[in-house]
């Protein structure tokens, strides 16, 4: 989970918190804790979540044609060594 507040940072705030806690204060005001340090922030609030994971789950990819997988299989062949190559070139 990610969370972004939409106000100026406090200028004594570390580049990074570990064991952050957010409490809503209400009207736009939050109060962030980390260790013994306190910050109040004024202003909303955005919270990001990762769905990928849920979302693959719910909807799995769908399957590539056999014509796709064989036509890449080939040219990824050919580019793996040096007859290969100058074929391709050749072509160009």
């Amino acid at each position: 989970m990610q969370i972004a507040f939409s106000c100026p940072a406090p200028v004594d705030m570390p580049e990074a918190l570990e064991d952050a806690r957010i409490e809503f204060l209400g009207d736009n005001r939050h109060r962030l804790t980390s260790g013994d340090k306190s910050w109040t922030l004024e202003g909303p609030v955005h919270v990001h979540r990762e769905v990928a994971g849920a979302f693959y789950k719910a909807i799995p990819p769908r399957l590539v044609p056999w014509h796709k997988r064989l036509f890449w299989r080939v040219m990824l062949g050919l580019a793996g060594n040096a007859l290969g190559r100058k074929l391709l070139l050749r072509g160009r």
